[in-house]
This record gives C-alpha cells, structure tokens and sequence, in this order.
C-alpha cells in the first residue's frame, strides 16, 4: 500500500522521464478510408490499384449545385487554358533513365523546385511557379515518376530514394548545382524532399514542407485512392474529388470550386487506351500509373527531419485532416537540432488543399519561407561546386596510371608537319575521280558528299 511519500517520489520520477525522453510519435496506424471499410492498407502496386477501384466503386459524391459546377468548369476551363499558353512544356532525359516533363517560370539564380502530392502533376502548380517568378525565383514544376507524363517504372520502382533521385538528377541536367535549390513539396513532394535533402545536404538550400507530416496516415502518401478510377466526364471526377467519403473532404461545401475543377482538369487526360474498351469513346482517367505504390517509412522521414541541415519549414491548413497543431509543433522541434532554421505556418481557415482554399495566404507563406534561404542560395564560388564534387556525379575510375595519364592529360598540339601531311591525304582524296562524271557531287570532298545530317552525328 503507498503512503504520500511513496506516491509523491513516483509522481517526480515519471516527472523527470518525462522531462528527459525526447518524443518521437510514430504514425496513426490506419488511415480514415480504411478504418470505416475495415480493410488493411495495400502493400504493393498491384494491391494498390485492387483498393483504388473498390474505393471507386463505394465512392460517395458529392452533392454539388448543376450551375454552379457549371460555371466553375468555365472559369477553370479559361483558366487553365491561358497557363497552357504561357511556359512551355519541357522534357528532359535524365541519368536514372527516366523522362521528366516540366515547366519553368522566371530567369533569376535563386531556383526552387516545385514538387506535387500524390495523384497529381506539375500542371497543377503551375500558378504557383509563375507566382514565384513574379516574385524573384526561377520556378520548376516537375512531374514526378508514375505522374503526369513523366515515364513510369515497369518495375514499380517509386520509393522516396527512387523518387528523389529522379530529382537529384534532374538538377545535374539542368545545371542546377551551381547554387544550392530550395523545394517545396505537397504532401509526398515533401517527402521526396526531405529524402533529397537527406541524400545530398549540399544540394539542397531549403525544404518546404506543405501538409506533409510523419504522423499523417500510412496511406497518406502511399497512392491516390482515385488512381485506378474512370469517369465519362469532367464533372463526375470533380464530385469525386469532393467526396465526403475522402477523409481529405469533410468540409468539401466549403471549397474553393473553381480551383478543384481546376486541379481535375490539369490532372485528366482522355482516351480509353488503357482500358481496353471495344468502342472509341471519351473515357477520362487520371494521369497517374494505375499500379503507383509508394512505401513511404514515417521513421525515416522523421529521421530525414531531425537530420536536416539546411532551412526547414512546414506550411499546414487550420482544419488539416492530416497535420494537427500538435502535430506541427514536434516536428519543427525535432528539425530545430540541427536545421539552420525551422518554423511551422498555418493556413486559417483552409483544408490540407490550402492552395485551393487559401491561395493568396498559402503564397505568401511559402513566400516567407523561401526567403529565409536566399543568402544561401546564392553562394559566390559557383566554380568550386562542381558535379564531382557535390557528390551527384562519380569521379572516373581507372585502372592504371597510365590509363588515367592517357584518358585525362591534355591533347598534343599537332607539328607543322603534321599538319601538312594531313592536307595532303585530304588533296589526294580530291583528285580521285567520280564514278559519276555527271554527279552533283563532282569536285567535291568526300566528307562534303555526305546527307548533311551526317555532321550532327560526327559532331
């Protein structure tokens, strides 16, 4: 039986471990569309799209006003229209064998990469970047592997390392290096960034964190619950986007219409293709690999945080479904060990979508955030960051000294004599007669007969 003193000393010593043990919650164990279903989450592509069509199949829509939806998909239809018309879109082949489809806004040194959520693409941010480069950035929106129309991984291959080293090499390909980048990141975009940041610290001048958190659900990041879903029009995909059976969407009567129509025309593609229909009909699916998984790991996006070296920032919606106030106050504490700065900054009075609700506010958060690593991103020395030296591209391996000495050491200029010898074979060549006296190509060198595509290819 305890006397007080007992009782006492037992309150002071959970005082003190309490006092001592630094928090580090792990994730909610079932995401919200699971745990009304009672299924478990799925665990590979092949599950995931399984689970997205019995999502579809049981998807509730939402009640939405004709007219009003109407009139939304106008004013989005303008809209998207005229950004289709201003940065071009771009490709770029790089290093890990995949093709990235971008666009790019503004011409100034400081570059930020945009990064979107799951089920999504560049497109869908492409006010954002042309806000950014209004604003003094030079602004990349990149469609990650599986989305848009960036290749996708037959092998399934869409970890956060595997996503994030598209990235990585992206950057290489641009010439980009040259000053470290900041990313912003949309849900799994900020897990990408985080896994970027982790991967190469000296690449990355700050992360941006939008409604991206290690406590959000495990399925949070994993797939889009509408990726393996079709629709016979536009309008039914926005209702489905606004479902209240999405956890994202319980206050989906409080919208910003026009900017979810806006996101589902950006996200959209039609055709019946992929699904192997007998008849040509206007079939509209998500731009999205129907098999995406990606096996996020909340552990090592919480190692990722309390690693981070350079600035760090989390932007949330007051009425998140997936990042609490809670939530947000230990993860800017378990950034702040090491991170040149870190502060979370709330939306009031938005959803997770705090750009659709919010984008004015969201803008002006992000805008902040980013401007906290401007000095870093703009270092002096560009001729010492090096892709060798940064770490994203090896050194060349020889196996002997000689072949080093041979492969590497400046060529010789050539003699006087050289070179007249080599004008004299090109003289000979010359005077050997045409099998065509008639030809075109008579008096003419040999390399000159050639189609003039040749000396691209020489070249």
């Amino acid at each position: 039986m305890f006397v007080d003193d007992d009782v006492d000393a037992a309150l002071d010593a959970r005082a003190d471990a309490r006092a001592t043990w630094t928090p580090r919650p792990s994730h909610r164990e079932m995401g919200a569309i699971d745990a009304r279903r009672g299924t478990a989450s799925p665990t590979s592509g092949r599950e995931a799209e399984a689970h997205s069509a019995v999502i579809a199949r049981s998807l509730v829509n939402a009640s939405v006003d004709v007219r009003r939806l109407e009139r939304a998909l106008v004013s989005a239809e303008s809209l998207t229209g005229a950004q289709r018309k201003g940065a071009k879109t771009r490709f770029a082949d790089v290093g890990t064998g995949t093709r990235c489809r971008y666009r790019a806004c503004g011409t100034d040194d400081r570059v930020v990469i945009v990064l979107h959520d799951v089920g999504e693409c560049g497109d869908v941010y492409y006010g954002l970047i042309e806000a950014l480069g209004d604003r003094g950035y030079r602004a990349y929106a990149l469609d990650m592997r599986g989305h848009g129309e960036t290749s996708r991984s037959s092998e399934g291959r869409y970890a956060p390392k595997d996503l994030a080293a598209d990235v990585e090499a992206f950057i290489v390909e641009l010439d980009l290096y040259v000053r470290p980048v900041a990313i912003v990141g949309f849900g799994l975009g900020g897990v990408v960034a985080v896994e970027l940041a982790k991967m190469n610290p000296r690449l990355v001048a700050s992360t941006v964190l939008v409604e991206c958190s290690p406590l959000a659900p495990r399925d949070a990041y994993s797939f889009f619950p509408l990726q393996a879903s079709a629709y016979v029009s536009v309008d039914d995909a926005v209702r489905a986007l606004l479902s209240p059976s999405l956890a994202e969407n319980e206050r989906y009567e409080n919208r910003h219409l026009r900017q979810v129509c806006g996101r589902a025309l950006q996200t959209l593609t039609p055709g019946s293709r992929r699904l192997n229909l007998p008849v040509d009909v206007d079939i509209w699916t998500w731009r999205v690999d129907p098999e995406f998984y990606c096996p996020w790991n909340p552990d090592d996006l919480w190692d990722g945080i309390e690693t981070n070296e350079c600035h760090f920032a989390l932007i949330y919606g007051e009425h998140s479904s997936r990042v609490r106030k809670s939530d947000a106050s230990a993860i800017v504490n378990a950034a702040s060990e090491r991170a040149k700065s870190s502060r979370a900054y709330v939306v009031v009075d938005a959803s997770r979508r705090v750009l659709e609700d919010a984008p004015s506010d969201s803008l002006d958060m992000i805008a902040y955030a980013l401007m906290r690593a401007d000095d870093d991103m703009m270092v002096k020395n560009k001729q010492a960051r090096t892709p060798e030296a940064l770490g994203i591209r090896p050194l060349p391996q020889y196996a002997t000294l000689e072949d080093a000495i041979k492969a590497l050491a400046p060529r010789p200029v050539p003699t006087e004599a050289q070179v007249a010898e080599a004008l004299r074979f090109a003289r000979l060549d010359d005077e050997v007669a045409s099998d065509d006296d008639d030809s075109k190509f008579n008096n003419r060198t040999k390399l000159i007969q050639n189609d003039p595509e040749y000396f691209g290819f020489v070249g």
